[in-house]
């Protein structure tokens, strides 16, 4: 009886198989189609776009230019306000390790959104102080709000890329990412300029509390990064074993320095409008700085392509050394062309430069830490730096402020060739 069967069956599987066909075709992907996006490649998309905007709307402050005016009304002394600034920046310093810790054992995106809620509260004060008391306060917030991000933001996009296995493009999207705080300034500069004439400076600060509050719903979107190494049990034992990866790796101790010595730069900034009011009338002094943002941002969206055309340490040599030249040349003989000599392409890439070296050295699980570290020591210098430069600038001018800088800066030079000649023949970081 089941011999008779079997063929019985084999008509009906062949005519389950013709009618099934055409409906079978339909369902099935073409061969030609192309395999569905890898969800860390979406990851690495969507994170490195979200941290483009957060950089924009974070930076996008429009009393910058006159912040020191506005804190001058408020408290009614300049003394006063330029106490705030030095609060903020010690403040900033006072947050970095501990933040960079939390970032390593509680993830960048919370520390991300957390830096973000603070830095709403601290504009907030800013917005309503009416005395000396509320913005005290707003500027150790902000302090703790940059330190959340320093050190945090930079781990979050190589983190990213390290899980698509993608850390080689790093310079290219971290410098499109941070280019995008050098058009943030750039715009808010002249926006801000514009009210405060109109209105007053209270409206520009009031004002400049929304983008914050859109940097806390940008960073809402951003996804964690899978990436993360076995961590200390212990928050002391974590820190230690973070500066034990920095003293046992020549090439990370070089590089820690070479970024302190370049922020310490930064003291330069505060000092700078003085020497060019010098050389151009007061109202183009805007334009300088829109100028210099200008020629920031070039620099960093070419660096991905340059420090992969000619690698990353020599980028940041080469760099350097262009800024160093260009500035003493600026400084030793000033025309009015120095001022255009002081915004430097060079200053984009070399940053970047900087950031991959350092990144390609840090642990996995210590990244963020390691960066505070390095956050850390610059912060000291820069105060070290900016206090010693107001001394020579009360005794001896402004010109000679500006060169001690300089001198200072150029202790990263033999440091970057350093790191140029020996990095591609050391091993890298432990914990990798």
């Amino acid at each position: 009886m089941s011999a008779r069967l079997f063929p019985l069956l084999r008509v009906r599987v062949l005519v389950a198989r013709l009618i099934a066909a055409p409906f079978g075709r339909r369902s099935q992907r073409p061969r030609s189609a192309p395999p569905a996006p890898n969800s860390a490649d979406q990851t690495v998309d969507r994170n490195v776009r979200l941290l483009s905007w957060f950089n924009f709307f974070g930076d996008f402050r429009m009393y910058g230019p006159i912040m020191l005016i506005y804190f001058a009304q408020v408290t009614g002394s300049y003394t006063a306000a330029a106490s705030l600034l030095a609060v903020k920046m010690l403040s900033c310093a006072a947050f970095e390790v501990p933040t960079g810790v939390l970032s390593d054992r509680l993830g960048r995106r919370g520390t991300m959104i957390a830096g973000a809620v603070v830095m709403v509260a601290a504009h907030l004060g800013y917005a309503s102080a009416s005395g000396y008391g509320l913005l005290l306060a707003a500027v150790v917030l902000e302090g703790l709000a940059t330190s959340l991000w320093s050190g945090n933001n930079e781990s979050l996009l190589y983190d990213t890329l390290l899980e698509a296995g993608r850390e080689e493009e790093f310079p290219r999207h971290s410098g499109r990412v941070n280019s995008m705080f050098q058009i943030a300034l750039a715009l808010a500069a002249a926006i801000g300029g514009v009210v405060a004439g109109a209105w007053s400076p209270r409206v520009v600060v009031v004002l400049s509390v929304m983008p914050q509050v859109l940097c806390v719903l940008v960073a809402s979107r951003v996804r964690e990064p899978r990436v993360h190494g076995s961590l200390e049990s212990d928050v002391l034992a974590h820190l230690g074993s973070a500066l034990r990866g920095i003293r046992r790796s020549p090439v990370l101790r070089r590089m820690t320095l070479v970024s302190a010595l370049r922020y310490s730069s930064g003291s330069a900034a505060q000092l700078s409008p003085v020497f060019v009011a010098g050389l151009w009338p007061l109202w183009a002094l805007g334009l300088w700085r829109t100028f210099g943002h200008g020629v920031a941002f070039v620099g960093f969206r070419v660096s991905g392509r340059v420090i992969g055309r000619v690698g990353a340490a020599r980028t940041l040599l080469f760099g350097e050394l262009f800024d160093n030249v260009a500035n003493f040349v600026a400084l030793v003989k000033p025309t009015v062309l120095s001022p255009v000599l002081l915004g430097s392409p060079a200053y984009g890439m070399s940053t970047i430069a900087q950031q991959t070296l350092l990144q390609r050295e840090f642990t996995d699980r210590e990244r963020a830490t390691m960066g505070s570290l390095a956050s850390l020591l610059g912060s000291a210098l820069y105060a070290l730096v900016a206090l010693g430069a107001g001394l020579v600038a009360d005794r001896w001018g402004i010109v000679p402020a500006l060169l001690a800088i300089q001198a200072v800066v150029l202790i990263a030079l033999p440091l970057a060739w350093w790191v140029h000649a020996r990095a591609s023949s050391l091993p890298r970081a432990l914990g990798r």
